[in-house]
C-alpha cells in the first residue's frame, strides 16, 4: 500500500500542488521556509485530519483562503485505488471523505493511511510527558488490534461519566458510581492486556533497530498500567479512592495514567542518555512500530521524515537512511541539502526526488 497521488490546496504557502509519489523513498529538498515541511504536513492532515505543527488550523490555511484541502489516492498491493479527502475550513468546519463517502470521524483516515512522523520533536517520545508514549502505544494497537478503538471509546465515555459524577459531589448516588466503575474496570483490563502485548512486540524490534542504528545498549521497555496492579482490580482501586477522587474532582487511577518507561541501567533514558542517543532511541521506537505494523497486518505505513540531519552525525544519518530505504513502507524525507541525507537512502529500490521553492513543487 502506498500514497500514489497527492493534491494540495491552500496548505500554508502551498497554493496548489499535484504530485505522483514513489511507492518507495521520496527525497524533498529546498531552502528553509520553502514549503518542504508543509508538504509533509499536508500528508499528515490527510492521514489524521489535523496538523503536527499547530493545535489550531488557522495558521495551516493559506492566508486569504477560506479552507485547506488535501486529496489523495492510496493504491493497495492488488492495485486497487481508494480516494481520501480532507477539508478544514477557517470557520471550523471539517469535511472528510473516504472512498467517495463522507465520514464523521478522522479514525477512518487513520485506518486507511497509517502515518508516522520522525522530526526533531520525536525526541519527546523519550523525554516528554507520558501522554506522548501512551499515544505511541495506542497508535500500534489501533492498527493491529481490531477491537481496540471500541474499547478505548467505551473507557473514555466511562471516565467522563465518572468524573462528572465526582464533580456532582453528594448528589451522585453510590449505584451510579458503582455502575460506571464496573464498566471502567472491565474496559481497563482489556486495554491493559492489549498495551502489554504492544510493549512485548515493540521491545524486541526496538532492540534490533538500536543495533542497526548503532544506538545505546541495554534499553528496557517497562509498562506501567496507571493503577496499583497489586490490588484485585481497577474497580477495587476506584472504590477505595472514591472520596479522595471526589475531593479532587477527577479519576486519578486507570489506563489514562499509564506510561511506557524507557530505562537504561536502572535510570530513565531521559537522564541516562545524551540528546543524540535519545534521538536515536526515538527513531528506533518508530522503526520498530512500523515493522510490527507490517508483520502483524501486512499494511505498509508511511514515514514522514522532516529534517533528517538534525542532531544526528553522518554515521547515524547513513544508518537511519539504510533502514528507511529497506522498510516495508513509503518514506518521504526532507532536507535542505541533498548530499546530507543521500548516504543510505541511495540503496532504496524506488527513489524519487522533488524540489520545493516558495511553495511550488517540481519533480527533479
Amino acid at each position: 500500500m502506498h500514497l500514489a497521488r497527492l493534491d494540495i490546496h491552500a496548505v500554508r504557502n502551498i497554493e496548489r500542488a499535484r504530485l505522483d509519489l514513489s511507492p518507495g523513498v521520496s527525497l524533498i529538498t529546498g531552502d528553509n521556509g520553502s514549503g518542504k515541511t508543509s508538504l509533509l504536513e499536508a500528508i499528515w492532515l490527510l492521514g489524521t485530519g489535523r496538523s503536527f505543527r499547530s493545535n489550531r488550523m488557522a495558521p495551516v490555511i493559506r492566508y486569504g483562503e477560506d479552507a485547506a484541502t488535501v486529496y489523495g489516492e492510496i493504491v493497495n498491493q492488488h492495485g486497487h485505488r481508494t480516494a481520501l479527502g480532507v477539508t478544514r475550513e477557517r470557520s471550523g468546519g471539517v469535511q472528510i471523505k473516504v472512498a467517495g463517502a463522507y465520514v464523521r470521524t478522522a479514525s477512518a483516515l487513520a485506518e486507511a493511511l497509517p502515518v508516522q512522523l520522525i522530526n526533531p520533536d520525536s525526541v519527546e517520545l523519550v523525554t516528554g510527558a507520558p501522554v506522548r508514549r501512551r499515544r505511541f502505544l495506542d497508535w500500534g494497537m489501533f492498527h493491529v488490534e481490531h477491537g481496540f478503538l471500541a474499547t478505548w471509546k467505551s473507557f473514555r465515555r466511562g471516565l467522563e461519566q465518572r468524573n462528572a459524577l465526582l464533580r456532582r459531589g453528594s448528589a451522585a448516588t453510590r449505584s451510579e458510581l458503582d455502575a460506571w466503575e464496573n464498566r471502567l474496570g472491565q474496559d481497563a483490563e482489556v486495554l491493559d492486556r492489549q498495551r502489554r502485548t504492544a510493549v512485548t512486540a515493540l521491545a524486541e524490534r526496538t532492540e534490533t533497530a538500536l543495533l542497526e542504528l548503532g544506538g545505546p545498549e541495554g534499553v528496557e521497555l517497562r509498562y506501567l498500567a496507571g493503577w496499583d496492579r497489586s490490588e484485585p482490580s481497577l474497580r477495587a482501586v476506584l472504590l477505595a479512592q472514591r472520596e479522595s477522587d471526589r475531593q479532587q474532582g477527577y479519576t486519578r487511577s486507570g489506563p489514562q495514567r499509564a506510561d511506557l518507561k524507557l530505562v537504561v541501567g536502572g535510570r530513565p533514558a531521559s537522564e541516562a542518555l545524551s540528546r543524540g542517543q535519545q534521538k536515536i532511541l526515538a527513531c528506533a521506537l518508530l522503526v520498530a512500530q512500523g515493522r510490527w505494523l507490517a508483520e502483524a497486518t501486512s499494511k505498509q505505513g508511511i514515514y514522514l521524515v522532516d529534517d533528517l540531519p538534525a542532531e544526528l552525525d553522518r554515521e547515524h544519518r547513513e544508518r537511519l537512511g539504510r533502514i528507511l530505504a529497506s522498510l516495508p513502507a513509503q518514506v518521504l524525507v526532507t532536507a535542505v541539502q541533498r548530499d546530507l541525507v543521500m548516504a543510505g537512502l541511495e540503496t532504496a529500490a524506488n527513489l524519487a526526488t522533488f524540489h520545493v521553492e516558495q511553495g511550488r513543487i517540481r519533480t527533479i
